[in-house]
């Protein structure tokens, strides 16, 4: 997510390590923290899901 800690050039090869090919919006995973509370989710039982936008190094 774009917090500040990096900018401008130091940012540009980073960008490219997501698989959507950007950053996460505060909204990414606020979405998936409210979805198990939906109808939708009622099958679900104890199961992690990341969060990292597929983030992969490289």
């Amino acid at each position: 997510m774009r917090t500040g800690h990096i900018e401008g050039e130091l940012l540009e090869p980073v960008v490219p390590m997501f698989a959507l090919g950007r950053l996460g919006e505060p909204d990414d995973p606020a979405r998936l923290l409210s979805w198990p509370a939906t109808d939708e989710a009622g099958w679900i039982t104890g199961q992690v899901i990341s969060s990292e936008g597929g983030f992969r190094f490289t």
